[in-house]
């Protein structure tokens, strides 16, 4: 006797759920009748040269973003006014690399003088009448050489290659950064 109020009861509740579920798909159905079949805001909708605008813009963001930029500068470091460590070394390295140095004066076997010049991150040996680096060598002496250039006679003397400036020294005269 049980068994059939439990019958009873689940085929109720299943007519209840269905009885439900058709209520809620007819209120859908008369929701959806309401919408107009043009929006209220077409006339406010986009025209044909303003879309082609809106493309083109588009287009162009996408081809900014797979643009490779060749600088070999960093942007945000062009045209400091304020140098730091950084800068300082790559001022020295670069005074060095342009430095025209006679770093030694040595004699062969025979007695002949050959000058060892540092020029380019590169050192050079000459003897006189060679030429390094458009220069002709014209004379080696014990301590330095003379050589021509463009028409101009020079004379480069013995030095020891510069040190890194000192930290203190751009403190005293109030630049930043630290060495």
């Amino acid at each position: 006797m049980q068994t059939r109020f439990v019958k009873d009861l689940a085929i109720g509740l299943v007519v209840i759920v269905l009885l439900v579920l058709v209520g809620y798909l007819v209120v859908i159905n008369r929701d959806l009748h309401k919408i107009p079949v043009n929006s209220v805001y077409s006339r406010e909708s986009v025209s044909d040269s303003l879309m082609s605008q809106i493309r083109n813009i588009e287009n162009s963001i996408q081809d900014r973003k797979v643009f490779v930029f060749t600088t070999k500068k960093d942007p945000l470091r062009q045209g400091n006014i304020i140098k730091d460590k950084a800068d300082r070394i790559q001022e020295y390295e670069e005074m060095l690399r342009n430095l025209f140095r006679l770093a030694t004066v040595a004699i062969d076997e025979h007695g002949n003088k050959i000058a060892l010049i540092e020029y380019q991150d590169a050192l050079h040996s000459a003897r006189e009448g060679e030429t390094v680096a458009g220069r002709k060598i014209i004379e080696i002496k014990d301590k330095s050489i003379r050589y021509s250039m463009g028409g101009n006679t020079y004379t480069a003397n013995l030095m020891a290659r510069p040190e890194i400036p000192d930290e203190n020294q751009y403190q005293k005269k109030g630049m930043s950064g630290n060495w």
